[in-house]
């Protein structure tokens, strides 16, 4: 008798083992699932604009779509020749590099301000996060009588402006998380051993939160780098960034998809470089965030 109970524990506990792994077998396939369609939607735009990119204007308009065809760079050629495209690329780095070096410099002291001394309290805090999440068509329209009263349309310091109105209360409300996460102790031992608060603010704070100021930093990169509507109301030919010179090949006389391909694959680029050797400190930093 006692045999046969411990055959029928063991025949229900073997059924529980194989029911489980079966759940978590499927659970697993359809996560994966989800991952490669998902995947699939993000990268088959990117795919096909590379694939453009490499036509030639027949190729490109012929129906059936050409899959097997021999790749040129004469878009590419094209967008060097006939228009300084050389500019636009050195404006829209310029103005992404100094608006998150300007970002996380002012707002990492803000956040580190607010984090550890509550300044302003609760209000600063609500202040910042409505900043934040105000919509930026609001903000167009005195931004362009600012520029126009002052006459800094088609300068950079105006962009920079604009980009920075935005930046900084999202740097300042991503960087309290983090500064909050991070424990006072280390600090204070610092200070005991002769620093000062701006010496351990520096050397010991700033260093732990690196993944959190990647991650940031890049954030706000990539907003500057793709932002189209200020740049569009208030650069001139000066500063034209690539956002507004890519809109420019949507004709009155048709759209010209090899050459808009080409600069679209020009502005994408320096984004994957970016994202894929940050690809850890971007992990890493929102996760902690």
């Amino acid at each position: 008798m006692e045999n046969l109970n411990e055959k029928t524990t063991s025949v229900k506990k073997s059924k529980r083992i194989f029911s489980y792994s079966l759940v978590k077998k499927i659970d697993i396939f359809f996560s994966y699932l989800v991952i490669i369609i998902f995947s699939l939607i993000v990268l088959l735009p990117l795919v096909w604009i590379f694939v453009t990119s490499l036509k030639n204007r027949v190729q490109i308009y012929q129906i059936p779509p050409v899959w097997f065809f021999t790749p040129t760079l004469e878009n590419f050629a094209a967008i060097t020749a006939k228009y300084p495209f050389q500019q636009y690329f050195f404006n829209s780095s310029f103005i992404a590099l100094t608006t998150t070096a300007i970002a996380l410099i002012f707002g990492s002291m803000a956040a580190y301000s607010i984090a550890r001394f509550n300044t302003g309290g609760n209000a600063l805090r609500l202040w910042v996060l409505n900043s934040h999440t105000m919509p930026a068509v609001a903000l167009l329209i005195p931004f362009f009588m600012l520029a126009t009263s002052l006459r800094l349309r088609d300068t950079y310091i105006m962009v920079i402006m604009t980009h920075l109105s935005f930046l900084l209360p999202f740097t300042i409300w991503m960087l309290i998380g983090f500064f909050d996460s991070i424990e006072k102790d280390m600090e204070e031992a610092a200070m005991v051993d002769g620093a000062t608060r701006l010496g351990a603010f520096w050397h010991i704070t700033l260093p732990i939160a690196a993944p959190g100021l990647s991650a940031t930093g890049i954030v706000s990169f990539l907003f500057s780098w793709n932002e189209f509507i200020f740049a569009f109301v208030l650069s001139g030919m000066k500063t034209r960034t690539l956002p507004v010179a890519i809109s420019a090949f949507l004709t009155q006389r048709g759209d010209l998809m090899g050459e808009l391909s080409a600069a679209a694959m020009v502005m994408i680029i320096p984004v994957l470089i970016l994202s894929v050797a940050f690809r850890n400190y971007l992990v890493k930093g929102l996760s902690l965030g």
